[in-house]
């Protein structure tokens, strides 16, 4: 998961949990401010009463009614009841509100009632003055409703804002991966610009980037110092070893067992310098130090690699044969180092074919990219040995004294120094194929 993300949803998150505590909190805290403005409202009614008592104002109306009261409006929200008390309690005078649910000509209706006892006449009342809480709950149940669709359109709105501002804040870092990082193929391309930006840890990264990027070209530069190096202090010797074992042998004074010995250290001498010069022809394509300027068409290419080797599929008595549906013209190319790599998958083909085998070479288009397929009825390949089979030095099949195990190492670097595609599937004993993808970016 990208990092603007994870930061959009955890600032969401963190929002949410806020707002649905507060969504959660806000109903009972509206509930209690209307419970406490209802009680205030209840309190000066209590006292109004009260007032009205002590005027004898309500002195009619009680001895008319038999010694009680009660009267509640239409809507039935609103009601004051004075009721005679037989005895006298501890609690007698003290005012108590509560929640009452009140039968009302067969209706029940829940009502936040205040009662108090007095004493009027020197006759117990108690004096009971309600309001219904029926819009009091519709309210609530309305502020409910409100504040969820409140919280889900302000979380949504935090994601998609969150989501803009961390795509806008990480962009310094996305141009500092692409730049840098991404883009970047080899030590020449590297780019020591530095990135604007005013996030400090951005800045940092960038700086340490541009620090390693440093110390990774100088030691490239000391390694193509060290190749070069190696070409002269390696090979002069050992053509000048080669000459002198060549002057040796040819000596007619010189004894057959010594010349013999001469003609072995010359094999030995001959074998050291195609090591040397493999191992240095990876490390220069490794090194970039090739160019890739060329438009090569893969047909002719590997009509040419099955023209040179065509003696030794002769001495094998092997068939090959090529299905091309179309050519392909590969760009920013080089021609020499597409030959090599072909020349050395054929003729890994034929060194590990059986005899009276065959080659299959198939060159198709598939989607957007051109394929080149290889295929041998050879010895096969193990399949936990298929991803070693690029690496140097590594030989499955047995010694023959000519092969360095360079051949596939070599057609890795080529391939991934020219954007080719390899795979490679093989069944131990029967066959191998090499699978090729071209694709012109």
């Amino acid at each position: 998961m990208k990092l603007q993300v994870k930061i959009a949803l955890y600032n969401a998150f963190s929002k949410a949990i806020i707002i649905i505590s507060m969504g959660l909190l806000l109903p009972a805290i509206v509930s209690k401010e209307a419970y406490n403005h209802t009680d205030e409202r209840l309190m000066a009614r209590q006292a109004s009463a009260l007032s009205m008592l002590k005027h004898h104002e309500l002195d009619a109306i009680i001895h008319a009614q038999d010694c009680s009261f009660g009267d509640y409006n239409i809507f039935k929200e609103e009601f004051i009841s004075i009721s005679p008390v037989e005895k006298l309690t501890p609690e007698f005078g003290k005012i108590k509100i509560e929640n009452v649910e009140m039968n009302m000509e067969n209706e029940v209706v829940k009502h936040r009632v205040l009662s108090q006892g007095f004493i009027y006449d020197n006759q117990l009342y108690n004096l009971q003055i309600g309001e219904g809480l029926k819009t009091m709950e519709q309210f609530n149940i309305s502020l409910r409703s409100f504040t969820i669709k409140v919280l889900i359109i302000v979380i949504l709105l935090s994601i998609f804002i969150d989501l803009g501002f961390s795509r806008i804040l990480m962009q310094p870092f996305n141009k500092i991966i692409k730049l840098k990082l991404k883009d970047v193929s080899h030590p020449t391309s590297f780019q020591f610009k530095s990135v604007k930006t005013s996030t400090t840890e951005f800045a940092y990264l960038d700086s340490s980037i541009n620090e390693m990027m440093i110390k990774i070209k100088e030691a490239f530069e000391i390694e193509k110092e060290f190749i070069s190096n190696v070409s002269h202090e390696l090979l002069t010797p050992i053509s000048i070893l080669q000459n002198r074992i060549e002057n040796i042998i040819a000596d007619e004074h010189v004894r057959e067992e010594v010349r013999l010995k001469m003609v072995e250290s010359e094999r030995t001498l001959i074998r050291l310098s195609k090591i040397i010069k493999t191992l240095l022809y990876i490390s220069k394509i490794e090194n970039e130090q090739y160019l890739k300027n060329e438009s090569c068409s893969i047909k002719s290419i590997i009509t040419d690699v099955v023209n040179e080797i065509e003696e030794r599929l002769t001495e094998k008595n092997i068939t090959l044969t090529q299905e091309w549906t179309e050519d392909f013209i590969h760009q920013a190319s080089n021609a020499s180092l597409l030959h090599t790599m072909f020349f050395n998958i054929i003729n890994n083909a034929i060194k590990y074919n059986k005899p009276d085998g065959r080659i299959g070479i198939k060159g198709f288009k598939e989607d957007n990219h051109f394929v080149v397929t290889i295929e041998d009825t050879g010895v096969g390949i193990n399949a936990a040995d298929i991803e070693k089979i690029f690496d140097r030095f590594k030989r499955f099949q047995q010694e023959d004294g000519k092969s360095f195990g360079l051949g596939l190492p070599i057609v890795k670097t080529i391939a991934n120094f020219l954007n080719i595609q390899r795979e490679v599937k093989s069944e131990k004993g029967v066959s191998t194929t090499f699978i090729l993808t071209f694709r012109n970016e």
